[in-house]
């Protein structure tokens, strides 16, 4: 696990971020980590710093070089349970115990498609992801006896050499070559159809329309094509292709097939299934959200299925722009009790600090009840503090009238006149028992009025904090009573 991060310098906004401490967060991350960063501060460095340190690629770094610098970047993280440092250099990362896997749209480019096509590039690397170190050891066992293949063929055709020699030594070429290809069949088969197994079993969480058919490799070509892969999907029982339409086979392509909405769907899945595969118990997942076009009717499966990672995984790190996608996964979370934090920029650098996103999609009402709640749990440490609790009384019972007495009292009534409405309240209105409170309803407001509007008054009188803890009391007194 990451427990810190020390600090980050000439990288992207982090110019030089050192974690100072103080503001509710003493800089640990836990299990599960929910980081808000509004678009330009900063997110898709820290997620490149972490892809960085998964394969040791300073490409990456390199890439996100804070413009104008002229110093190699300073990265400092603590590995949890290890006092050793996972620190940045010019020749790579330091020795750590970190196994990352992130998604982010970079992985989409990379491994499946770019827009609606498959390069070559994505072809080759999803080999890689797919088949591993053994997939590759087939390959390079097998594009050497190609190439000799070739070659004894155009010396053949062209006699250079004996031929009957040559001829035999094709024959056993061709022999060992389709032993190796009856072997390499056998073994990507089976990853083959894991993957399609597992990925249609995430597909129909998200759809009911799309399906995974098969991998394959262009045929009709070269034999090496074999080990450059890409997905064959269904699209209502139709075959679609991230490359040019084949009229001939009737494949489609997926332009004109699916939805942004559907590639993000892919995406997420293909992800999903990956990590299924091959197990998620010791891995840190990092979840820089690319989905900016994923469907809202897809958004509480893809929230379900990321709980379910944040819970499975040893830690789990969410990097989003969307705040009320953050706000939903923490709430799915809260089991987890997350760690909620924000990416913010003070001018000079961006950095890491605690935010409470719960607060964000708080009611006004309900901002006023957590500062009333804090006043009775810790004290008002200035007379800011004591001013800001006074204000919020009027608002606060203004608040619970109208959500108690919602079909009596409109929206646009004021602490003064629900007072008046309780006063003229007849005897079988539900506003009538409040007669009993209705004088410490009038004194609470009283009290509060030349803190609750600006009354053209310069004169400012310090509040007393044995009144002020008196009038709290009344007011939760009255509260117990509406």
């Amino acid at each position: 696990m990451i427990e810190k991060i020390i600090e980050i310098s000439r990288l992207g906004h982090f110019v030089n971020y050192k974690f100072q401490g103080g503001n509710n967060w003493n800089g640990q991350f836990k299990k599960v980590n929910i980081i808000y960063a509004p678009n330009g501060s900063g997110k898709t460095t820290l997620s490149t710093i972490l892809k960085s340190i998964s394969s040791n690629d300073l490409n990456l770094i390199g890439f996100k070089k804070t413009f104008g610098s002229t110093d190699y970047p300073v990265v400092k993280l603590k590995e949890a349970g290890s006092n050793s440092i996972v620190e940045l250099s010019s020749t790579g990362w330091s020795s750590n115990n970190l196994v990352l896997e992130v998604f982010d749209v970079n992985y989409i480019e990379e491994y499946l498609f770019s827009g609606s096509f498959v390069r070559s590039q994505n072809k080759n690397n999803l080999f890689k992801l797919m088949l591993g170190e053994r997939g590759m050891q087939f390959r390079a066992k097998i594009k050497p006896m190609i190439h000799k293949i070739n070659r004894i063929q155009e010396a053949i055709s062209q006699g250079r050499y004996n031929s009957n020699e040559l001829g035999l030594e094709l024959v056993q070429l061709r022999v060992s070559l389709k032993q190796e290809y009856e072997k390499y069949d056998l073994y990507s088969k089976e990853i083959f159809g894991k993957y399609v197994s597992v990925m249609n079993k995430y597909l129909r969480k998200f759809t009911h329309y799309i399906s995974l058919f098969e991998f394959s490799y262009q045929k009709n070509s070269n034999e090496f094509e074999k080990f450059r892969i890409f997905p064959i999907f269904k699209v209502y029982e139709e075959k679609v292709v991230f490359a040019a339409p084949d009229m001939q086979n009737r494949i489609a392509n997926a332009r004109y097939s699916m939805s942004e909405g559907d590639k993000s769907t892919i995406a997420l899945c293909f992800f999903l299934t990956r990590l299924e595969i091959q197990g998620i118990s010791d891995k840190i997942i990092v979840f820089d959200d690319p989905l900016s076009s994923f469907d809202y009717s897809r958004r509480n499966a893809t929230i379900f299925q990321l709980a379910k990672l944040a819970n499975q995984s040893i830690q789990f790190i969410l990097l989003t722009h969307d705040l009320n996608f953050a706000n939903d996964f923490a709430d799915k979370c809260s089991f987890i009790s997350p760690l909620t934090l924000k990416i913010e920029n003070d001018g000079s650098t961006s950095m890491l600090a605690y935010y409470d996103i719960k607060a964000e999609f708080l009611t006004s009402t309900q901002k006023d009840i957590e500062v009333i709640k804090a006043y009775l749990n810790h004290g008002a440490k200035n007379e800011y503090d004591r001013r800001e609790v006074v204000r919020c009384i009027r608002p606060v019972l203004e608040g619970i009238f109208k959500t108690k007495y919602f079909d009596i009292i409109p929206n646009n009534k004021w602490l003064g006149d629900i007072i008046e409405l309780i006063r003229a309240a007849l005897p079988n209105s539900k506003l009538y028992r409040l007669n009993s409170v209705v004088e410490d309803i009038i004194e609470l407001n009283d009290y509060t009025k030349n803190y609750h509007h600006s009354t053209g008054d310069s004169r400012v009188d310090l509040i007393n904090s044995d009144e002020l803890r008196r009038y709290v009391n009344n007011l939760m007194d009255v509260i117990d009573k509406i």
